[in-house]
């Protein structure tokens, strides 16, 4: 079966305004190049109930949860003890983690304090993933009937930097047989979106089952998107050379788009 994940990003600054919250974009940017699907996106304020509520909610439907911001060392960062009480599991210091960030304190010119040790605060049984460009590390806690929870820092380039070092490169070993959907785009430039839907109802065309289309306007130009399955790949270029052909007195060409 198929695994899809759920991203849960806490923190009160991304409700707020006063942080752009790009996690959900760029993990499922990263998934969908593997073939999972991120399927759903979610933001929360820092509360401990709240966090360990919407966590066990999001665990009863996906066997994949990322959970990003709220492990650094001030008082609202209170990830690692939501978690530790939604999975009844204590919280120890990770002496590897510390001499990290002994090291990477004093690069800096700074002294490491009791503050900021508590970044290297890990979850009981939990997996430590490093974190190669910042402070605090993500940790991978693994979970009964082959769950998975993934905490990661909140900083958008930290977040990054994990997934692509560390979390990629597990989830495509342990789902190897896992193929990247296809995608097909036909970028049109002069008819509008409601317009493409009536050209495509009156031409009668239907996608199978497995070939999804998508609809995105921007400034003048609408791109349709048609996503598909790697064994469908055959029916998709079908049906993409057929939209060609139906839109091509609108079709955006690339040096146009350059403008």
């Amino acid at each position: 079966m198929k695994p899809n994940a759920e991203l849960i990003s806490i923190g009160n600054e991304l409700l707020s305004g006063r942080a752009l919250n790009t996690h959900g974009r760029d993990l499922g940017a990263a998934l969908f190049s593997i073939g999972i699907d991120l399927v759903r996106d979610t933001s929360i304020g820092d509360h401990i109930d709240l966090i360990k509520s919407v966590a066990q909610e999001a665990l009863q439907r996906t066997p994949i949860l990322f959970i990003s911001g709220g492990l650094g060392p001030t008082v609202d960062d209170i990830t690692r003890d939501a978690l530790a009480a939604l999975f009844n599991r204590a919280i120890h210091p990770h002496p590897p983690t510390a001499d990290y960030l002994k090291e990477w304190y004093q690069k800096r010119g700074r002294k490491l304090n009791s503050i900021g040790l508590r970044q290297a605060l890990v979850l009981e049984e939990a997996t430590v993933l490093p974190n190669p460009i910042g402070a605090a590390p993500a940790q991978r806690i693994d979970l009964p009937q082959n769950k998975r929870c993934y905490l990661l820092p909140g900083p958008p380039n930290e977040f990054n930097a994990i997934i692509e070092k560390s979390i990629l490169p597990e989830l495509k070993s342990q789902y190897a047989h896992l193929t990247p959907k296809l995608v097909r785009s036909i970028h049109t430039r002069g008819i509008g979106e409601s317009d493409i839907v009536e050209q495509i109802q009156l031409q009668n065309i239907s996608m199978p089952e497995g070939i999804d289309p998508g609809f995105y306007p921007a400034q003048g130009r609408v791109e349709i998107r048609l996503t598909a399955e790697a064994h469908l790949e055959n029916e998709l270029d079908q049906h993409h050379t057929h939209l060609l052909k139906l839109f091509s007195d609108w079709l955006d060409r690339p040096k146009e788009r350059a403008d």
